[in-house]
């Protein structure tokens, strides 16, 4: 009878399994496989940065309708409840009448209303309620702005507001991409000097084997082995420090490209790729033309906007106009109501006298323009000078660049060479040391000059807005 109990309990447990199973599955992390070109994409798609300044955009446009429905009609309801604890009366009036203690039927004299057997009276009337003692009021008001100087100027300042967050979303953009290109670049150099001092381990690994055995036939002196070790054991820990920059470096990049760290990312551009596709001809000829620098069109819009400033200031000398229509209706409505229904009325605003206030904030708007005018002209000049560094910059890192590579092609063939004399028994390992020492400097300081390299050629690009 407990057959069946165990197997149902073991087909559970499959089961519960076999979900977990396809939830790590699912868990697994993703592996991105990147160009340059493909990173800087994905960070614009993906990292906060970009993210927030679509933000911007959205908010700048529903900002641009907030400040256009100011100028549609406006509705508006309102419900008032009101309790009189005494409500107001108004008489009108009443009735007089003669009243007389003498029998009925006896005429009345003079004298007998001189001795006072006859006299008046007076009965009022009934009062008349001038409200009730409950009641609620229900106010309908549409308004309609006419004319509004401020009001105007509002609406072209909505509009140059959104092209400023979209300038400020193009300079997002391309900081992102010059950050992406150098972290990626940074990474990439430190790839480079990895695989460098990697292979130089194999070698020296080779060689320090290849020693042991001719110590072992007393054809070379243990200092020899030594040194040799010497150089294989400070190439090991070379090699594990820069996979922790490696790793450190990938990372980095992960984080900017606002890429999940559990993912995996594989680098397939190369760093020697990266330096031939510069072509320093092509940046040299090509003219700097200041109106596509994003800097300096922020600038332009900087200018309008305080030229807008400046409008704005005037707009208050303009008066304002608007209509209003109201609806009131009553739960109970008093027998005497002297409030109408429906009112309609236009009102406008003059301003007539402020004391000299306006006037000096015309002024102080106009300065304010004036700065920013000289702030554009200094723009002008800095930007200028910018690339002609920039040029300077690119053109000095490019000869460094090719002075290298015959660096390295020199000191690899010295390398080389040395390591066929120690076999032959003509160079010494301390020649082996300082060959091998000038070869790892030489590469180092060449995949540093590439990225020099291509960091200026960013900066150009940058100013170029061509990144």
């Amino acid at each position: 009878m407990k057959l069946p109990i165990i197997n149902t309990l073991c087909v559970a447990f499959l089961l519960l399994a076999l979900h977990m199973s396809a939830l790590a599955q699912d868990k697994q992390p993703i592996t991105n496989t990147l160009t340059l070109k493909q990173a800087q994409e994905y960070a614009i798609k993906n990292s906060a940065g970009s993210k927030n300044s679509v933000l911007d955009m959205e908010i700048a446009k529903k900002k641009i309708w907030e400040t256009t429905a100011i100028g549609l009609p406006q509705i508006g309801a309102q419900a008032n409840y009101q309790h009189l604890f005494k409500v107001p009366e108004l008489s009108l009036g009443g009735s007089t009448y003669l009243a007389t203690e003498l029998p009925a039927g006896t005429p009345i004299t003079s004298d007998d209303i001189n001795n006072q057997n006859v006299y008046m009276g007076f009965t009022p009337g009934a009062p008349i309620a001038l409200g009730v003692k409950n009641n609620t009021t229900l106010d309908i008001t549409i308004s309609q702005l006419i004319f509004s100087g401020s009001y105007i100027v509002g609406l072209q300042a909505s509009k140059v507001y959104y092209q400023f967050t979209e300038y400020g979303k193009k300079r997002t953009e391309i900081e992102i991409k010059e950050f992406v290109a150098n972290i990626y670049a940074n990474a990439l150099l430190v790839e480079s000097n990895r695989d460098v001092m990697q292979k130089s381990l194999e070698n020296s690994k080779k060689t320090l084997s290849d020693m042991k055995q001719m110590l072992e036939q007393g054809l070379v002196e243990n200092t020899d082995v030594d040194q040799i070790e010497f150089i294989t054991l400070t190439l090991q820990n070379g090699v594990s420090s820069l996979n922790r920059d490696l790793d450190y470096s990938i990372l980095n990049l992960k984080f900017i490209l606002g890429m999940p760290f559990t993912d995996n990312l594989i680098l397939t551009d190369k760093l020697s790729d990266i330096a031939e596709s510069i072509k320093l001809e092509t940046l040299l000829s090509t003219p700097f033309k200041i109106e596509n620098n994003l800097d300096y069109q922020m600038m332009l819009n900087a200018e309008e906007i305080s030229v807008l400033q400046l409008k704005l200031e005037k707009s208050t000398y303009l008066p304002n106009i608007a209509a209003v229509y109201r609806h009131t209706e009553m739960m109970n409505e008093p027998e005497f109501n002297f409030n109408p229904k429906d009112v309609v009325q236009v009102a406008m605003t003059i301003p007539i006298f402020s004391s000299g206030m306006r006037n000096v904030k015309v002024q102080q708007r106009q300065m304010e323009l004036q700065k920013v005018v000289n702030n554009k002209e200094n723009l002008t000049n800095s930007l200028q000078l910018g690339y002609v560094n920039a040029l300077n910059k690119l053109t000095q890192a490019y000869e460094t660049y090719q002075n290298d590579q015959k660096n390295i092609e020199l000191t690899k063939r010295i390398y080389e060479k040395t390591l066929i004399k120690f076999d032959e028994g003509i160079a010494t390992s301390r020649q082996i040391t300082d060959d091998l020492n000038q070869y790892l400097t030489a590469q180092r300081s060449l995949y540093v000059s590439i990225f020099g390299l291509f960091t200026a050629k960013n900066t150009l690009d940058k100013l170029n807005n061509n990144l």
